[in-house]
């Protein structure tokens, strides 16, 4: 019996191999757990479009929204480990969910095995344009004159837009109200419309409205400056370091999937990523270039998870069921 189960095995393992060595042989899914139109889809279609021609095959973007990207997360991880279904993971879903829900549908680290991280990105610190402050010292004055009449808003609960906004409201003592709206869309209306007194919002978003004179950016999230807004200053230059959201993407395959199909992703990945169009597009989008490897993507979203625990407890936040 012993025997014949190791022949079974040996074949199924055999034909595994040769099931990689072929890969892709047909289409390739890259599922985005956000709606059609946003940056993430933006950026899933750039790559897709590209992994097309480096791979031999089409590559169909899927998205699959809902439930703080519950869904189509978890339908990566339950996917065929074959490599014709693959996840573009964010740090709302791999890093900021596991520190904000007591029970997920699927393990960013044990039901994924990652192929490479695509970019990264800071948020921006917007107000309207019609507020009378004209840097952040200045803001942060009039804030606290009017202490407890004034809000902030949020793309949502338990997102990076909130906690950046809670961290600053705890260190700066401004006693504002949360206000979370469901998305950046709505709640970049009601910046311009002076709903809200200030949000962190994506960069190149807040930068387009700036230039129309609807918003003002006095501050960005990250260790650097940014070279979309070279003149505006961190918040870690601003004296405000915790004040952190730094967003990224990567892909990601269900945990099984073949080394050396995984191998061959993350090389054409790479390759993609060090192409002068491909990078120029992304700064357009808002988003900076930043490969990194299976092995790298892999370490950082541990250390991600650990970075938003802390953030999370620092800010009371209570872990949803």
């Amino acid at each position: 019996m012993l025997r014949y189960t190791a022949v079974f095995l040996s074949c199924l393992l055999a034909a595994a191999a040769a099931h990689a060595s072929d890969y892709p042989s047909r289409p390739v899914t890259l599922v985005v757990p956000g709606p059609p139109g946003g940056t993430p889809d933006v950026v899933a279609r750039m790559v897709a479009e590209k992994l097309r021609a480096r791979l031999g095959q089409p590559v169909i973007v899927e998205n699959k929204a809902g439930a703080s990207g519950f869904i189509g997360t978890a339908a990566v991880a339950k996917a065929a480990p074959d490599g014709y279904t693959v996840l573009m993971g964010f740090a709302q879903t791999m890093a900021v969910n596991p520190a904000t829900f007591k029970k997920l549908p699927y393990d960013p680290v044990q039901d994924f095995t990652p192929i490479a991280r695509l970019v990264d990105f800071e948020l921006a610190l917007a107000v309207p344009g019609s507020t009378p402050a004209r840097n952040f010292p200045e803001l942060l004055s009039w804030l606290r004159a009017g202490r407890g009449k004034y809000s902030y808003g949020s793309f949502g609960a338990a997102t990076p837009s909130q906690f950046a906004g809670d961290m600053l409201n705890r260190k700066a003592g401004l006693d504002m109200q949360h206000v979370p709206y469901k998305g950046s869309a709505p709640l970049v209306t009601d910046l311009v419309g002076g709903q809200v007194q200030f949000g962190f919002v994506v960069l190149q978003v807040a930068q387009q409205l700036a230039q129309g004179g609807k918003l003002k950016v006095l501050g960005v999230t990250g260790k650097r400056r940014q070279p979309a807004a070279p003149d505006v200053p961190t918040m870690t230059e601003l004296g405000y370091p915790d004040v952190d959201a730094t967003g990224w993407y990567g892909l990601y395959a269900p945990r099984g999937t073949p080394a050396e199909v995984v191998a061959t992703l993350e090389r054409a990945v790479e390759q993609i990523m060090q192409d002068d169009e491909v990078r120029r597009k992304l700064v357009d989008q808002g988003v900076n270039p930043a490969f990194a490897s299976s092995r790298a993507l892999g370490d950082y979203t541990r250390a991600e998870i650990a970075r938003w625990r802390e953030v999370v407890a620092q800010t009371g936040f209570r872990a949803q069921d």
